[in-house]
């Protein structure tokens, strides 16, 4: 089921050179390979694609949604750049990460699991306090009321986890397990959903918000 949102323009003042570049740096910083643009053209004319491949699985976005094709761009390298800062916090696998945007396995032995070390803690310190709003921020973003809406954690068992009723009535799991403390893993959880909003806010996201966490959403209950 989709659900209207609103678009937000990207403000920043990164040149298309620029976003390449972060793109280039950012697939070498994840093992990404054969990353290609490919610029739309006739009535997609402004919009942008990136294509790559990684353990034999090819992934496909585009940004078609800002006024310029840098705009188009650069949002897509901040998109990407969002998913390597999750993926190395652990917040989420390469599958999770990708789940709306595979294209196609190249060949039988494909797998989508994230095989580099790299590890990128959280070192703020939001309060328990910011991240209640950041988390009600990406809420109100995405249109989904609070009530749909089950945040917990656990100091001793230093976990966060975020539950989550899409408007079809799917629902979402994300856990963060990963970082060095409690509070860590609620902000990391709640920087990881306010990404999520913002890129669904600029269209770099599906409409479809079910797509947006395929690969977060728990087994259909069967009667």
């Amino acid at each position: 089921m989709s659900t209207q949102r609103k678009t937000n323009i990207y403000k920043g003042s990164m040149t298309g050179d620029e976003a390449r570049d972060k793109l280039q740096r950012t697939a070498e910083r994840l093992g990404l390979t054969d990353l290609t643009y490919t610029p739309g053209r006739g009535l997609d004319a402004g919009s942008m694609s990136v294509t790559f491949q990684y353990a034999g699985t090819r992934i496909e976005r585009t940004c078609a949604t800002q006024p310029t094709l840098d705009a188009n761009t650069a949002c897509l390298a901040l998109w990407i750049e969002d998913r390597a800062r999750n993926l190395e916090r652990g917040i989420e696998t390469f599958a999770e990460a990708f789940a709306d945007s595979f294209v196609a396995a190249t060949n039988d032995n494909a797998v989508a699991a994230w095989q580099l070390t790299r590890v990128n803690y959280y070192e703020g310190s939001k309060s328990v306090e910011e991240c209640i709003d950041v988390f009600r921020s990406a809420f109100a973003r995405l249109n989904i009321p609070e009530t749909d809406v089950k945040v917990t954690w656990d100091t001793d068992g230093n976990w966060a986890r975020l539950r989550m009723r899409l408007p079809s009535g799917a629902i979402v799991e994300k856990v963060s397990r990963a970082q060095k403390t409690c509070m860590a893993n609620l902000a990391a959880l709640a920087l990881w959903l306010q990404s999520r909003a913002r890129n669904w806010e600029r269209g770099i996201e599906s409409l479809d918000l079910d797509r947006v966490f395929a690969g977060n959403l728990l087994p259909a209950k069967v009667a």
